[in-house]
């Protein structure tokens, strides 16, 4: 059950404009619960159907109102907007379904209600796409075998068995089923992502007659996984520990048939940044990478062997600067870099902040901006594992000290 607040479908005005057979066409797997526990009149012909009603039984849902009903309400809702049309009835089309008579201009409420219908999954791929929640930080883990084989777009029996695991982990975890895996070929690997749900929360509401009422809803999560071929590695951004080990086991499981493909306990270091004590300010050259105009060191963390439990900051315009004045030595035995924070400026102006924290994380404002910040730091040294997936020595030992 999605996060559920209805633009479209809560109002009376709007419903008027759907094809009341389509509607009802929509809404009767639903009767019983409408007509029974809502008081829904049903009638007999589609003239008298009575929309001011159920506008005002889609404006209050609560925990009984069948999970079923909340999903296909939450797609149709959400993607009955002129911006989507074009792509929904494209992807439609794709699928060889014709949702369209000859001639035929549907509303979009009517295009996304025929839609659903015919296929469920065509609205929630694009809402995938065009819904999602920008991606933050990703911790990458790298496959435990060297003849990795090639991953093709898998078919919907693997997927399905993916997502039929997945929910079964997610209802344990208290956040209901539902869970579904978009799989996306990109240039620069094979993206995924998986929506899911969260723990039920309940809010309070003033209703229309100023009385306080209350909705139930399972707010909706996209978590965002990029599998690079070339190294073996699986990029994960998603917010909890068991979250990324179940997706290390199972998404090896069921793309290569080897649930321990990937490795997640003690990962192997992708991320350094010894090259800041190596290189210092020529970290930041970036004027060998298309697209970027300038980086600059604003943030640096460090701890020390005898102060474990105690990390220390060097910030502000110039990092290297107030090093330079302040300390501390980068060199210092002992001495530990944690985490380093740099502004990128790309060309035309545009600022993005990006992290890099040893062994696995990146952090990244947009992921579009991937390629081009992945191209800098393995041209400055932050990257410690190579373009084939191997690990030099010199490389490893260097992961090792700052990890």
């Amino acid at each position: 059950m999605p996060s559920f607040r209805l633009r479209r479908f809560s109002n009376a005005a709007i419903l008027k404009r759907i094809d009341t057979a389509l509607l009802m066409r929509f809404l009767d797997p639903y009767r019983e619960f409408l007509v029974t526990q809502r008081g829904l009149p049903w009638p007999d012909e589609p003239d008298d159907f009575d929309h001011s009603a159920l506008a005002g039984i889609l404006m209050s849902p609560s925990i009984d109102t069948p999970e079923e009903l909340l999903d296909a309400l939450y797609f149709v809702d959400n993607l009955a907007d002129p911006d989507c049309y074009d792509r929904i009835l494209g992807e439609a089309r794709d699928a060889g379904i014709e949702v369209c008579e000859d001639g035929e201009d549907p509303s979009p409420e009517d295009l996304t209600l025929r839609v659903w219908l015919a296929d469920p999954m065509i609205l929630e791929r694009v809402h995938a796409e065009m819904y999602r929640t920008k991606p933050k930080a990703f911790l990458s883990f790298f496959a435990t075998r060297e003849d990795r084989p090639d991953l093709l777009f898998p078919e919907d029996a693997v997927r399905t068995a993916l997502e039929n695991e997945l929910n079964d982990w997610f209802q344990w975890k208290k956040k209901g089923r539902g869970a579904r895996v978009f799989p996306f070929p990109k240039e620069d690997g094979f993206w995924f992502l998986v929506r899911h749900g969260q723990r039920i929360k309940r809010e309070g509401t003033v209703e229309a007659d100023g009385d306080s009422g209350s909705v139930f809803y399972r707010p909706e999560k996209f978590d965002v996984l990029i599998y690079y071929p070339e190294t073996g590695e699986l990029a994960i951004y998603t917010e909890t520990k068991g979250e990324q080990a179940i997706y290390c086991k199972l998404f090896g499981k069921h793309l290569f048939n080897d649930d321990a493909f990937f490795r997640f306990e003690s990962p192997i270091a992708k991320y350094t940044l010894q090259p800041l004590i190596g290189l210092g300010r020529d970290t930041l050259i970036c004027s060998d990478v298309v697209g970027i105009e300038s980086i600059d060191l604003y943030h640096l963390e460090y701890r020390r062997d005898s102060e474990l439990d105690n990390k220390r900051t060097v910030g502000g315009d110039d990092v290297f600067a107030d090093i330079e004045t302040n300390g501390p030595d980068l060199t210092e035995l002992g001495l530990h870099l944690v985490k380093a924070k740099f502004r990128v400026t790309f060309t035309g102006g545009r600022q993005r902040i990006i992290g890099i924290e040893p062994p696995n994380r990146a952090s990244f404002d947009r992921e579009t901006d991937n390629s081009m910040i992945h191209d800098w730091m393995t041209k400055r040294g932050f990257i410690v594992v190579s373009s084939d997936g191997v690990i030099t020595d010199a490389e490893h030992g260097a992961a090792v000290a700052l990890a």
